[in-house]
């Protein structure tokens, strides 16, 4: 089993959350199991025996036989069974004594939910252990299924199908050192270990290791990419109308697919300038703040249904939004009610090695940083849009940003002819692209203090220049139109 990272840290300063707990050793052993169930149910963790109030007390002060109790815990007080793993970490204790605390680990689980002898089902929220409901434990017992997928052994990968960049940063991450590299992926859920009928023990690569290590995922699990298309105008059209202006589609180990979807996405965004009413300078305001669009790119990875391999994961850039496509459903207990202060991560392996190489910055709080960050920036609130099969997550930008990307793509269109036009012109443009057509009256309601004859000489000129194109069943229809010819 994986020893556990926090063996060389100092326990007293580590914060209490989703995946590490500090208890007195004389804690109440029932309570304690409820602990290690609510992480093997969640993503795994760690409790620290022998802390109380932050001060070591060691477990020395404890009779063999309450020792021995602790050491049962996963086969006496869980069901089924629940391994539990120990390691000591060697102090002084508040007597200045030597002395011992506990480290008991326990994995995250796929295909079993684990539960006390009282039949109570818990699961690790946050900083809390927390009692599930009854609809709550349908749900997951229904998620465990598609999460036992990232566990899959994939018999046609190899150890040469690995991108050796990623693989040695992965070594590094961790201090590996050693020649077998299966010593490094198993215990942490990369690889399975297998025992064939003649007794013979051989590894094989699992789902989750071939996503975040493998040259070429989409060889073995098809969908297993980001495509990031960007759309002229507000939505997507097809056939003859297609509005695609860019489209990438990215490949490759998990971190790699992260780094190179931030730099495409980055790229492609805004800035404007705008007075600071503090300092009274001006600064550069990004169409949208980094840290919403990425933690939404990093949470369709850590949360997607990889067994929908039939769908990818999409960021589609439009003039007044982004849009991030995640296939599979909300994760068991997480509901849109919640989704800021619950988490449960569907692919808990996943999410470890991304939390170790420093995509996720706060394990499990980047929803809540998304809606922070929009806020921050006067952006309306990410909308959380959910079905059976998928979630797609929506940033919207501000009117501003709007109307600057809605005037490059017009400038781009109408070519050298833009800077020759006048206010009521472009006004007119605007319209036709905004709402795919525009008449004289709504051209006159949109100019205030200007005259009718003045939109009208507008809409003839552009017409005369070629922009437009006048649509009427007869010279003086009372319905004519113009729209822009394309």
């Amino acid at each position: 089993m994986n020893t556990p990272r926090y063996e060389k840290k100092d326990l007293l300063s580590i914060p209490e959350g989703k995946t590490f707990d500090r208890k007195s050793a004389s804690y109440d052993l029932n309570k304690l199991a409820n602990i290690l169930i609510a992480f093997a149910n969640a993503d795994g963790g760690t409790v620290a025996l022998g802390i109380k109030d932050k001060k070591y007390e060691g477990v020395n002060l404890l009779s063999s036989q309450k020792k021995n109790d602790i050491l049962q815990l996963g086969s006496q007080r869980v069901v089924p069974t629940l391994e539990i793993e120990k390691n000591v970490k060697h102090i002084l204790n508040n007597q200045g004594l030597p002395d011992e605390v506990w480290l008991l680990t326990v994995k995250p689980t796929d295909n079993k939910l684990y539960m006390n002898k009282k039949d109570e089902v818990y699961l690790r929220i946050g900083d809390e252990t927390h009692h599930t409901t009854f609809e709550e434990r349908k749900n997951l017992e229904f998620d465990k299924g598609i999460r036992a997928f990232e566990s899959q052994a994939i018999d046609e990968a190899i150890l040469d199908d690995l991108d050796e960049e990623t693989v040695d940063k992965y070594k590094e991450m961790y201090g590996f050192d050693g020649d077998n590299l299966w010593d490094l992926l198993f215990p942490k859920g990369l690889a399975k270990r297998i025992r064939d009928k003649n007794d013979q023990i051989y590894y094989r690569l699992t789902v989750a290791g071939v996503l975040l290590l493998s040259k070429y995922p989409t060889a073995f699990i098809p969908g297993a990419r980001i495509r990031f298309i960007r759309y002229e105008g507000k939505e997507a059209k097809t056939g003859s109308d297609m509005n695609i202006v860019k489209q990438i589609r990215i490949e490759g180990p998990l971190d790699k697919m992260l780094q190179q979807s931030s730099d495409i996405l980055e790229s492609q965004l805004r800035t404007f300038s705008s007075l600071d009413t503090k300092s009274g300078k001006f600064v550069d305001v990004p169409e949208y703040p980094k840290g919403a669009w990425l933690e939404g790119i990093v949470n369709a990875v850590v949360h997607r249904g990889y067994n929908y391999t039939g769908d990818d994961i999409r960021v589609l850039m439009f003039d007044d939004r982004l849009e991030i496509h995640s296939p599979g459903s909300l994760p068991a207990v997480v509901t849109t009610e919640n989704i800021r202060r619950t988490h449960y991560s569907r692919n808990p392996y996943i999410a470890r090695a991304l939390t170790d190489f420093g995509w996720v910055r706060e394990f499990g709080e980047g929803v809540d940083r998304i809606y922070k960050d929009m806020n921050e920036f006067f952006l309306d609130n990410p909308i959380y849009e959910v079905d059976a099969n998928s979630v797609n997550l929506v940033l919207k930008n501000n009117i501003i940003m709007r109307s600057f990307r809605k005037n490059d793509d017009l400038e781009s269109k109408i070519g050298k002819d833009w800077q020759q036009l006048n206010f009521i012109e472009h006004t007119a443009i605007g319209l036709a692209y905004e709402h795919g057509s525009v008449r004289t009256r709504e051209l006159y309601e949109g100019i205030n203090g200007y005259s009718m004859s003045s939109a009208r000489n507008a809409l003839n000129h552009l017409t005369k220049m070629g922009i437009f194109e006048r649509v009427a069943s007869a010279p003086t229809s009372p319905n004519q139109y113009y729209k822009l010819i394309k």
